[in-house]
């Protein structure tokens, strides 16, 4: 693994970036596994009505104005708007989140298997859900993975398990609301219809 760059400010007013090539094979249509990770200060969190337009400085966002109702901590099959994905992460979730770029695409089950072995939390003893994970895809991803928390990006050009451990074990769980209360799967209702 190469270490590229490290503690410098970017886009957005991004600090701590850091860029690394580990040795996991790149998903097409990338030629090198890439992992980027970096934090972002949150200035905005308001809550807004479910489902208004929400202006992001960054994609995927890392934090912001976000819907008043969060969504369940689990996989998802289809895509969640984003507001309601802020404000789990809020409550320090941390949502890896995929780009397939075909049908044969094997990125959602390789991930499952990643987050499947992640700790049970404390916090979501007795709740319908053993951590404050949250898979789900999103076609407009510029990487084919990125996993976003409170204030801290992740993206890869690969599967690379060891860094998203270490991304997942130093963002969850950490942010400015620390719990584990159930959220809203609108997946079949639809996301928009207001509970």
């Amino acid at each position: 693994m190469a270490l590229v760059g490290c503690g410098e400010s970017g886009p957005a007013g991004r600090f701590d970036e850091t860029t690394t090539h580990p040795d996991a094979p790149p998903i097409a249509p990338f030629d090198a596994c890439t992992v980027y990770t970096a934090r972002e200060e949150v200035t905005s969190f308001q809550h807004t009505f479910v489902c208004a337009e929400l202006d992001f400085t960054t994609y995927p966002p890392v934090g912001g104005d976000h819907y008043p109702i969060w969504a369940a901590y689990q996989s998802y099959e289809a895509p969640v708007p984003w507001g309601f994905l802020l404000h789990s992460m809020e409550h320090g979730a941390v949502v890896v989140a995929y780009r397939c770029d075909d049908a044969s695409c094997a990125l959602s089950e390789a991930l499952q298997a990643v987050l499947d072995e992640r700790p049970d939390d404390p916090r979501c003893a007795g709740q319908a859900t053993r951590n404050r994970m949250i898979l789900v895809p999103d076609p407009t991803l510029d990487e084919p993975i990125a996993a976003v928390a409170w204030g801290r990006l992740y993206s890869a050009t690969c599967l690379d398990a060891p860094s998203l451990h270490a991304f997942i074990d130093g963002a969850y769980g950490r942010a400015r609301e620390d719990l584990c209360n159930a959220g809203m799967d609108g997946s079949s209702s639809g996301w928009c219809a207001v509970p």
